[in-house]
Parts: C-alpha cells; sequence; structure tokens
C-alpha cells in the first residue's frame, strides 16, 4: 500500500495537470500573445523563474510550471484575473497548497500523517473542482481510496476498524457474551461504515447543506458524488422525483415544478442534494451505478447535463450587494440575481445575467417571459430552492432592501414557477417546510401560505422519505453490505421462533412472518428501535426524523462497536444511554430535566438500574435492570399531548430487551424492581404501560417526605403498633415496651416482655442493648432488687432488620401524609388510588417487618455446676408467621424454657437434687416460690403446673407424698396413691420413704384399734350411724381426731356434714375504680392481679370487664389526635366511642 506522501504527490501530479493549464488559459485570456513574458516572466523573481524557458509552444510553455510556479502565479494574479473567476477560499486553498508543496519537497524520511494527509487531498479537489471537476474527481476518487480502501467508495471498503475497548465506563453497560452460543453477534455478521465505526462522524454531516456543497465545502460524504450516492439508499419517493427530474431535463414530459414538503429533517435537502450531483455531470454514471435503475425508468440512455442554480435562503444576506467572482463588474441585489448569476456561471454565458439586470437592480420581480427567456437560453435548467421561508421572514415588513420587497419575492416565487412550466426542458424543486420550528412565527406563517399558495398552482407535491422507508436509508448510511447472510438470517429465525413459542411475552404482530421479514431488512437494528423512533420520537416538534435518527444511531452503534457488544441485534436495550454523546442526542429534543433523569433513574453508574443489576447476580448476569430502563426511556419521548395513551406496554418492554438464549422472567423481575425503586417511572392503573417523566412520582415525593422523618416518630409508630400484640397462653403477663422495670410487675407468673425497639441484639455481641435492657429488668425492679427473676422471658429487635423496619416505617409515615394531604397536594383519581394502594402495601410491610425484626427470645439461666448468682443469656432465633407473641411462645416451649406441663417424675428429680436435701418435705408455697426465684430450676408457665404435677404424683406410689401439715412429729392428712382433686398452696410435699414410714405406723395402730374394738362389741353395741365410735362400712375406723377442718377423713373421704341452716350465696361482684392517668399500666395491672384474677379462678365465674373514659378539653382537641383516636378506636373495635361539642 502507498504510503501518505506518495498518495499526496499523486494528487499534486493531479492537480497540477488541470492548474497549470487553467492559469495559462487565464493568463493568455488577459495578456494576450505576449502572456508568458508579461504574466510569468515579468512577475517572478529571478530564483522563481530559474528554470523556466524564456519562450516555446504552448504545450513546452505549460508544462515548465511547477506546482510552486503554478501556486506562485495564481497569488500574484489574484486580485486582477483570479478573484474575478473564483471566490476568496481558492485563494485560501491555494496559500494551504504551497505549505503542502514545500513539506512534501523537504520530508526527508518523515511520512505525512492520515490527518495532514487527508487535508492535503481535500483540499486539492475542493480547488480543483472549480478549474476541472474531471480531475477534481480523481482527486476525490484517490480520498475514497485513502480512507475506505477502494475508489469507489465507503460500501466496497476494506478497511477494518479494530473494536479496542477504550475505557471500563464505555463497556460496563454493554453485553460481553453471546445470549446464544450457536448464534452469532451482530458484529460478527456486519460491520459498520468506517466513519461510524472510528467515530470519525460528525453531527453535522447528518444535516445536509446544499449551499455548501454549492461552494465546494461541507462534508465530504456530501461533496463527493460518488460517496453521496453509494450512502444513499434511493427511496420509491426519491426515484420518482428523480425520474421526474431527468425526463424533463432530458427533454420528456417530466414535471416542471416540484414542491418538497416534509418534517423537518425527513430528507428535502437530500435530495436536492442528488438532484444536484447527478444533473451537474461532473460524473460518470459508472461511478454512481445508484442512478442507474433511475435513468432506465426514465427511459434515457445517458445522463443529461443541466446548468444548476442553488438558492439557499439560509446562505443569502437580503441586505447585501454581491460581487460574484465569476461575472466581473456587477452587482447582484435580489434572489432572481443570484440564480441568473449561477446559471451565466454554468453555462459559461455572462451575458445569461441581461436578462434579469435591471429588474435585480430596481429589486422588482422580472416577470415569467424574462424568466422564461433566460432558461432557454441557458438551455437545460435545474433550480434548486431551499429554505425559501427563511429567506421571506428577513425581509418581511421591511422596505428599502436590495433584495427587495417581500412582495416581490413572492411574485418572483410565482413568476419563475410560470417560467419553469413555459420553457423547454427546465426544471424547479422547491423544499416546503411542515414544522412548526421551521417555520416560526407570524413572519414565517404568513410567508409559508403564500408560498404554498404560489406553488400550489402548478407544482407536483412529494415527500421524500415515508416511515417505512427510513430504516433502509439508515441502515445504508450506518452500514457496509452484510458479510454473512446466512448468519443474519439464522438470527432473525431465532428470535421470531422465540416470539411464536413466549406468545403471552409479546405483542401479536410480531409473530407474524412479515415481522421476520422486517428484522431481515433492518438487521443489525432492530424493528423496535425504529419504531419507537419514527412512532414516538417523530411526535416532538425539535426531532428531525431520520436526520435524529442517524445522528443518535450513528453514536450508539460507534459505542458499541468499540466497546464489542456481544448482543445479537441492536435493540431498544442496548442503547447505552450513559455515554453522554447518546445521552445528549437523545434529551436535546426533550426539555429540561432530562439528563439528570437519565443519570439517575435509567443508565451509568450513579443510576438506581445499574445498583440494581449490581446487588442482584441473576439481574447484573444480563444487565437485565439497564436494559429494561433504557427501552422504557426509549419509549417515554412523547408528551401526554402527543400521546393519547401514555407510555410503553409491558410486552413491548419485553420485545426490546429479550433475546434469543435468555429468559424472560428475569426481565420481568427487573421491571417489578424498577417499578418500586424508581422516583420517575409512572405506570398506568393497571400497571401494563410504563414511562419516565420529569414530574416526581407520589414514590418520589413519599422517599422525600420519608427521608424528613424524625426517628422519635419512627419509634412511637414501631411502640404503637407492639401495643396492639395480646397476650397469649402460656404467658400470665404481657409486658412491651416497658419505660422503666417499675413497669414490669415482680410477681409469680411467667411474663414476657417485648423489649423496645432502641434494645436491639446482634448475634454473637454479648452486650448489646437488648441484652444491657433485659438484664437490668432482670434484676430490679425500680430500686429494689427483683425477685422472681424465673419469671421472665424477653424479646428484642434484630439490629439489621430493624434497619430495614425502620425505613419501611418511614415509607408507610409518608404515604399516610400524602393521603392526608391529598387536597394540597391536588391529587387526582389515580394517584388517590395509587395512595390508597400503596398505604396498604405500606401498612403491610410494617407489620411483616415488624414480626421480622423481633426475632431474639432472650432467656436467662443459671449454671447450677458453676456461679449460680452469674446469669447466662440464651439467645434463641424466632421465626414463623404467626405474632411475636405466639413465635415466642411456641419456641420457648419447644426448648422448655417454659414448661406448660410438668411430670411429677422431673418434680422428684429437682426436689432429691436440692430442693429438700436436708429436709424430709417441703412447703407447696415455698417450692413454687423458689421455683418462680431461681433461674437454675425449671421456669413452670404458671402455678397450675406445678399443682397438677403434684396431683399426677400423689395419684401415684412412685414419686412424693401430700400432707395438710406437719405437727413437729407426724404429717397430717397424709396422702399417697390416691386421687387429689385440690391442693392447697400451704399443705406439704414429703418424701416417699417418710411418707410410708408414717403410713405403715398409721396401719398398724388402726389395726390395734379395730382388734380392741372387736374384743369390746359383745359389751357395747353402737348403732352404726351414730355420735360415737364404730365401723366404717368399708371396714375403716371412725375415731375422734379422724375428721379434719375440710371435712374429710384421714384417708382423703368426704364426711357427712352436719345439718345446719342454709347461708345466703353471694353470686354477683362488681367493681368501679378511678384510675391513676400516669399510671394506668400499673394500675389496671394491679387490678388483674389482685381481683380479676382470683374471680377468674372460680370454676363456672364468668367475668365481663368493660373500660369507660371521658376527656375534655377546654380549647378543644386538635384535627391530629381527634384524627389519631378515631383511628386507633376503629381498629380497636370499640363498640362506643366519639367526640362531640
Amino acid at each position: 500500500m502507498a504510503s501518505n506522501h506518495e498518495k499526496v504527490r499523486q494528487g499534486e501530479r493531479i492537480l497540477l495537470f488541470a492548474l497549470s493549464d487553467y492559469v495559462c488559459k487565464e493568463l493568455k485570456r488577459t495578456y494576450g500573445a505576449h502572456w508568458w513574458e508579461d504574466g510569468v516572466l515579468d512577475i517572478l523573481y529571478d530564483d522563481q523563474k530559474r528554470d523556466l524557458p524564456l519562450s516555446g509552444d504552448w504545450g513546452t510553455l505549460v508544462d515548465a510550471l511547477d506546482m510552486a510556479a503554478c501556486l506562485r502565479l495564481f497569488d500574484l494574479h489574484w486580485r486582477n484575473i483570479f478573484s474575478r473567476k473564483l471566490s476568496i477560499d481558492h485563494r485560501t486553498w491555494a496559500k494551504e497548497l504551497m505549505g503542502v508543496r514545500n513539506k512534501l519537497a523537504h520530508l526527508g524520511s518523515k511520512d505525512f500523517s492520515d490527518g495532514d494527509a487527508w487535508r492535503a487531498l481535500d483540499t486539492m479537489s475542493r480547488l480543483c473542482d472549480q478549474i476541472d471537476p474531471e480531475s477534481a474527481e480523481e482527486i476525490r476518487a484517490i480520498l475514497r481510496e485513502f480512507r475506505y480502501g477502494s475508489s469507489d467508495g465507503s460500501m466496497d471498503s476494506t478497511v477494518s476498524v479494530s473494536a479496542t475497548i477504550q475505557t471500563p465506563a464505555n463497556t460496563s453497560g454493554i453485553l460481553q457474551s453471546v445470549p446464544a452460543s450457536s448464534l452469532p453477534s451482530w458484529r460478527a455478521v456486519i460491520k459498520p461504515h468506517p466513519d461510524v465505526a472510528a467515530g470519525r462522524y460528525k453531527n453535522a454531516e447528518f444535516a445536509a447543506d446544499l449551499a455548501q456543497v454549492a461552494r465546494g465545502e461541507g462534508a465530504f460524504e456530501y461533496r463527493d458524488p460518488v460517496e453521496f450516492f453509494a450512502r444513499t439508499y434511493v427511496t420509491e419517493g426519491m426515484a420518482g422525483l428523480l425520474v421526474q427530474a431527468l425526463r424533463r431535463i432530458g427533454g420528456r414530459d417530466g414535471e416542471p415544478v416540484i414542491q418538497l414538503k416534509t418534517a423537518f429533517g425527513g430528507g428535502k435537502t437530500h435530495s436536492m442534494l442528488a438532484l444536484y450531483h447527478m444533473l451537474r455531470g461532473t460524473v460518470s454514471l459508472s461511478k454512481i451505478p445508484a442512478v442507474a435503475p433511475v435513468l432506465a425508468r426514465a427511459q434515457l440512455s445517458s445522463l443529461p447535463k443541466a446548468n444548476v442554480a442553488v438558492l439557499v435562503g439560509t446562505a443569502i444576506d437580503p441586505t447585501r450587494v454581491q460581487r460574484p467572482p465569476h461575472i466581473p463588474g456587477i452587482m447582484i441585489h435580489t434572489l432572481w440575481g443570484e440564480m441568473a448569476a449561477q446559471l451565466a456561471a454554468a453555462a459559461g454565458n455572462p451575458k445569461l445575467y441581461d436578462y434579469v439586470k435591471e429588474a435585480d437592480k430596481k429589486g422588482v420581480s422580472p416577470g415569467s417571459e424574462a424568466l422564461k427567456n433566460l432558461f432557454d437560453a441557458a438551455g437545460s435548467c435545474l433550480v434548486l430552492m431551499d429554505e425559501l421561508v427563511a429567506y421571506a421572514k428577513k425581509i418581511y415588513g421591511v422596505e428599502g432592501l436590495p433584495a427587495g420587497s417581500f412582495d416581490n419575492f413572492i411574485s418572483f416565487i410565482q413568476e419563475v414557477t410560470e417560467a419553469a412550466r413555459a420553457s423547454k426542458n427546465s426544471l424547479v424543486v422547491a423544499s416546503i417546510p411542515e414544522s412548526e420550528i421551521e417555520i416560526g412565527g407570524t413572519a414565517g406563517k404568513m410567508a409559508l401560505d403564500s408560498i404554498a399558495h404560489t406553488f400550489g398552482r402548478m407544482e407536483a407535491i412529494w415527500k421524500p422519505v415515508t416511515a417505512n422507508e427510513g430504516f433502509e436509508v439508515v441502515r445504508r448510511r450506518l452500514f457496509l453490505d452484510c458479510d454473512d447472510t446466512d448468519g443474519r438470517d439464522r438470527v432473525c429465525e431465532a428470535f421470531s421462533e422465540m416470539y411464536r413459542s413466549n406468545q403471552d411475552a409479546f405483542p401479536v404482530e410480531v409473530r407474524e412472518v412479515a415481522y421476520r421479514d422486517r428484522m431481515i431488512s433492518c438487521y443489525p437494528i432492530h424493528p423496535e428501535v425504529f419504531d419507537r423512533l419514527y412512532e414516538d420520537w417523530a411526535t416532538l416538534e425539535r426531532f428531525q426524523r431520520t436526520r435524529g435518527v442517524l445522528r443518535l444511531m450513528a453514536a450508539v452503534i460507534h459505542e458499541l462497536w468499540m466497546g464489542s457488544d456481544a448482543g445479537l441485534l441492536i435493540m431498544p436495550g442496548s442503547v447505552p444511554m450513559d455515554i453522554p454523546s447518546v445521552r445528549d442526542e437523545l434529551t436535546r429534543y426533550l426539555p429540561d430535566g432530562w439528563n439528570a433523569l437519565v443519570d439517575s433513574e435509567v443508565d451509568g453508574k450513579k443510576a438506581t438500574p445499574y445498583k440494581k443489576d449490581q446487588e442482584n447476580p441473576r439481574l447484573g448476569k444480563f444487565l437485565a435492570a439497564r436494559r429494561v430502563a433504557r427501552t422504557i426511556m426509549l419509549g417515554s419521548a412523547p408528551s401526554v399531548r402527543a400521546q393519547t395513551v401514555r407510555g410503553i406496554e409491558s410486552a413491548r418492554i419485553s420485545l426490546g430487551v429479550v433475546q434469543p438464549g435468555e429468559n424472560i422472567s428475569v426481565f420481568k423481575d427487573a421491571l417489578s424492581t424498577l417499578e418500586t425503586s424508581l422516583s420517575y417511572l409512572y405506570t398506568n392503573p393497571s400497571r401494563n404501560r410504563y414511562w419516565y417523566d420529569t414530574r416526581p412520582t407520589l414514590r418520589k415525593t413519599v422517599t422525600d417526605r420519608a427521608s424528613q422523618i424524625a426517628d422519635a416518630e419512627v419509634l412511637r409508630e414501631m411502640e404503637k403498633r407492639l401495643r396492639k400484640c395480646r397476650k397469649e397462653s402460656p404467658f400470665a403477663g404481657l409486658h412491651i415496651c416497658p419505660s422503666s422495670s417499675l413497669d414490669v410487675p415482680d410477681e409469680q407468673a411467667a411474663r414476657l416482655v417485648l423489649l423496645r425497639p432502641t434494645d436491639v441484639h446482634t448475634a454473637d455481641r454479648m452486650d448489646s442493648p437488648a441484652l444491657v435492657a433485659a438484664d437490668d429488668l432482670l434484676n430490679r425492679r425500680g430500686d429494689a432488687p427483683r425477685i422472681y427473676r424465673n419469671m421472665l422471658l424477653f424479646v428484642a429487635p434484630d439490629a439489621d432488620l430493624l434497619d430495614k423496619l425502620k425505613q419501611d416505617v418511614r415509607l408507610y409515615l409518608a404515604w399516610q401524609s400524602i393521603q392526608s394531604d391529598s387536597e394540597s397536594l391536588n391529587l387526582d383519581a389515580a394517584q388517590n388510588r395509587e395512595t390508597e394502594s400503596s398505604l396498604r402495601s405500606a401498612n403491610d410491610t410494617v407489620e411483616d417487618q415488624l414480626r421480622a425484626a423481633y426475632c431474639w427470645l432472650l432467656v436467662p439461666s443459671v449454671d447450677k455446676t458453676a456461679d449460680v448468682k452469674a446469669i447466662q443469656w440464651e439467645k434463641l432465633r424466632i421465626g414463623g408467621n404467626e405474632s411475636i407473641v405466639a413465635k415466642a411462645a411456641k419456641r420457648a416451649q419447644s426448648d422448655e424454657s417454659l414448661i406448660p406441663r410438668w411430670a411429677p417424675m422431673l418434680l422428684k428429680m429437682e426436689l432429691d437434687a436440692l430442693l429438700w436435701a436436708s429436709s424430709d418435705h417441703i412447703e407447696i408455697k415455698t417450692l413454687w416460690a423458689q421455683l418462680c426465684t431461681y433461674c437454675y430450676l425449671p421456669r413452670l408457665a404458671s402455678e397450675d403446673v406445678l399443682m397438677q404435677a403434684i396431683r399426677d404424683g400423689v395419684n401415684s406410689d412412685q414419686y412424693f407424698a401430700l400432707a395438710a401439715g406437719f405437727d413437729g412429729t407426724r404429717y397430717i392428712d397424709l396422702k399417697l396413691n390416691c386421687s387429689v382433686s385440690h391442693v392447697d398452696k400451704s399443705a406439704l410435699l414429703v418424701k416417699m420413704a417418710v411418707a410410708q414410714k408414717q403410713l405403715a405406723e398409721d396401719t398398724a395402730k388402726r389395726q390395734a384399734e379395730m382388734d380392741a374394738a372387736a374384743s369390746d362389741r359383745d359389751h357395747t353395741a353402737a348403732p352404726y350411724g351414730g355420735n360415737g365410735q364404730g365401723n366404717m362400712p368399708d371396714g375403716s375406723a371412725d375415731t375422734a381426731h379422724g375428721r379434719v377442718a375440710d371435712g374429710t377423713s384421714p384417708y382423703g373421704h368426704p364426711m357427712p356434714a352436719v345439718s345446719a341452716p342454709a347461708a345466703a350465696k353471694k353470686r354477683r361482684f362488681f367493681l368501679s375504680a378511678a384510675l391513676d392517668t400516669t399510671r394506668i399500666n400499673r394500675d389496671v395491672q394491679n387490678y388483674v392481679e389482685e381481683v380479676i384474677r382470683h374471680l377468674t379462678s372460680e370454676d363456672g365465674t364468668r367475668v365481663t370487664i368493660s373500660l369507660e373514659v371521658e376527656a375534655e378539653s377546654d380549647a378543644g382537641f386538635s384535627p391530629q389526635t381527634i384524627r389519631t383516636v378515631s383511628e386507633n378506636a376503629r381498629t380497636l373495635r370499640a363498640r362506643d366511642a366519639g367526640f362531640e361539642e
């Protein structure tokens, strides 16, 4: 491959051939026969003409000039000769090329850089274009080969741009692995245009400027006819336009006046450029094969040539007089003067200007007859008129301009259309805008109405690019031809199969064969990208349709190519909106505020979707959250006014992200995650459409309010909910968030304490706030030591779970405040429904999280084998869906931390081990007190558990005996192996051996007494049932001392009661008492323990307890108090509650 300086030298040789001939011809035209002596030798310095001949024939003299001499002569004769032929830009280019020539001459071993080589060749082509168009085309061929590896243009490019990863930031949102290993990535199937892949494109390159191209300026792809047609997809509309133009210029029956009318960026200027390059005759048909089918449709064998005039309203200043370089001695004032001057220069006949000379000087429209004669005299003419409304706005309402009045301008528009129709083979093409942005204010609207009315009389209206053709235009401009059509077809078929197999997840139309064909036509861009841009974004006034799509997709494709994107297609979810060039291209059409929204809610390392992907590996593997967010963003462009139904359907979100080989459910989960975590993401009531908006959602308002809620308010809400917990068996008492140890009674009953939310516990931490608080409650009640320590169990919240609970409570309180302020916030019906639904959901979440957070059951215990004064804490994790109290009860019973039923064997083991080690008996009252006191003993749920164990044990001969008392020598009413219905707390438990010994003695004594009674029976007979002693029906003896106070015999049998008048029985109890409002909990607890408990212990007793509250306020209760109390009363199901005046 030739080096850069060789290419530059090649271009210089072509330019020298054209420039030397042009310079010599102009010198001869000016100086006549002595042009060499007067125009060359007398002008140059001695050292500059040292190698030049003094005379010679034409060929010898022309060939004697080298590049340096030509450029010097061009500059030295600029004022007198060349300034009258060419624009000032040509002198600038010549001066620049003098530097190139010097560098080329003294290059040495160095080479031109790619940028310097391209600029040198480009400048040569610009300078040469007005001098010798054929030579200019030869230089442009070198340029095309230099950049694309082919003189035929970029579509035959052999240059490959390597995709190297630039920075980690550019690939963090780009797929790095192919979703389906059996299918190729789009990068393996088709290559972007080299300019796009390398990032050489500029946004301005997608905005064709007809005036620039006419001046030989602008982007190379627009200036060079070969490259222009290589990148241009000839749509059906454009083909029709070109056919009409060819037939008109070629002397057939084509339309003489054509109006191009479409929205901003719809291809009007591009279509005019196609006419400009096709009809100027500067390039052969073989170089622009895209025109061959059009020529055949026009039934012509060769391209006709036309004299072209380009009138671009934005490039013409109506306040200034122009001096055309190619027609010296004249001054152009008006639009018709500019047109005539350009046609005269194109035809090489300055006299053509005379047809409008006087009208131009006076600023008066020349009339249709003069214009017709001008067209016919010039031959075939093509007049391209762009931005006419912009020009009209400049002169509307302004008098005294050199360009004439607005009325004369309108007259000229009418006359030029009439002249074109009356001429032989001339054509006028004008563009008319549809966009309000292009039209502008009042002047623009009036100008448009006048121009449209004028053209409406005799013109063919044509819309250059239809929506269905836009994707092919974009594909042609941004990509080369497909390298692997089989791979492309396999990918599209895999997508089609995925859509058919998951019909519920995707829109209906994507299952059809027609949609698969669309994918093939759009490849490698997914049709959904075009649908969103052309259907949604095109509704924005500032969006430039095809031009806007080109600008956006060029930036997207470059980033994906350089980031080695492994996707099967370029989808809505592929658009890397964290890249500034991509993000800015999207948000430039939207109001202020969208840039910040994209950064925080859509894409980038600070955005919520990125964080969700990082937090959840299942989502992060597919970049699911970011891809879903991008897809929604691409469907969020239109305003409410432009879209009757807001947002993008969930099925289309799936269409924009899911590829073969990926799990649809992953993206549905990502959507659900974003729905609950984004502050600017909206959904409709049925939650099947989604969109972004710069106005924060209620969730955003809630989030802001939640962040302002103080910790104290959060704790109050948690305590309020905890206080709704109710006592459950087997606990005798429940104490919620005690503020001090005095709030927990020191009594002989099992109690559960729910510690305050601030008393949190952390696993494996021995000094957690929960353990500190529990230890304080366990050891003290106020200033006094607690006695019955073995009756307390504690439940504490987990430190980590409480943090999450606090946030959930804040959200609940925030939603509650939104509901309270609905009127001041001016919420609509949908937002009120959302508030109610979210409040219910937040309430359920808080309840669930509250139950989950209180998950530590703290159980005090003492190791009997170690220090019996040192409390050890068992920390049991409790779980489940039951209430906190139910969970604690269930775990405490399963771990025997609280015993609801006790076997007599276990009681005997505890007695033998320690409790009656130094005595033959123990008082039940004392036993119960010890069980309630010492944490090394079993913890019984209640006194009834002990009593039942005693009854079960006494009913057996294996464990212990029961006695009513002990008189110092013997046990009174000793019972063993007999049923006992009632056990008094003052009774004694007696060791088995001791009880058996006494019972044996009693049996022997009775036997002796019975024997003595039998010997006396013959002497004294006492009837049975009398008051004396005698035999019982069962054979036992009835002794005077055998009856005990409770009316039973020593053997536990009931004795007949002595008849006595029956006393009146008291059947009803009532109580009414005033409570201390500062110590309500204490007073109520005292009444429960000291009064109500005794009443409920009686069998068959029915106890009814009610609460009456009366409150008065001289100043009246605040609305907040009324609302809170009323709501809580309803929640607690109070029968009768209310406020009154």
